[in-house]
């Protein structure tokens, strides 16, 4: 009986990976941190809030890097196990756009991640973007996000090559503001 217990106890120490049910984002986002810190990469960033733009052109440190990639981890909340059964799946639908093929994860629920579609070419192990619907809502405002990522093939890697954020936010007593920010890695 207590070899049982023992076992039991090993086991359950022992089993420390956690799967995610519909697509691991931190781990994606995680490699790229990890090959654009090596790498030195830089970035060109024009950002947009209603009608005033701006650029910029830097070269960010890793902390700096995580930052900028942290929106993207948000969409990793699908994998909770309060959404096990959140999400409708299709797969293998053409893009009409490109010769990539689409995973799409849509809500079946009120849930902040309202959809999540993944291009990948060939399998969706050689993922090539990102498309995601985020919306946020408390008594103090409203959000609503459109992120997108792209990845391109480089030595048989996948490597960040462009990611977007656009969207809306309303505050209470205040307008509107619509924003936006299209960024490219520079390698």
């Amino acid at each position: 009986m207590v070899i049982l217990g023992a076992l039991a106890i090993t086991s359950c120490q022992n089993n420390t990976t956690v799967s995610k049910k519909y697509f691991d984002i931190d781990s994606l986002i995680d490699k790229q941190l990890v090959y654009l810190e090596k790498t030195g990469a830089s970035l060109t960033k024009v950002a947009s809030i209603d009608s005033v733009n701006d650029k910029a052109n830097f070269k960010p440190d890793s902390a700096a890097w995580a930052k900028e990639l942290e929106v993207f981890r948000h969409l990793d909340i699908i994998n909770k196990p309060i959404y096990v059964d959140a999400y409708d799946i299709t797969d293998g639908q053409k893009d009409v756009n490109s010769n990539l093929i689409v995973r799409s994860f849509t809500a079946n629920k009120e849930i902040p991640v309202k959809s999540l579609k993944l291009f990948y070419q060939g399998s969706p192990q050689r993922l090539r973007k990102l498309e995601a619907i985020l919306n946020e809502q408390n008594s103090l405002y409203y959000t609503s996000r459109k992120l997108s990522l792209e990845l391109e093939d480089v030595n048989e890697q996948l490597i960040l090559s462009r990611y977007n954020v656009r969207g809306v936010q309303k505050m209470i007593l205040r307008d509107s503001v619509r924003f936006s920010i299209a960024s490219k890695v520079i390698y």
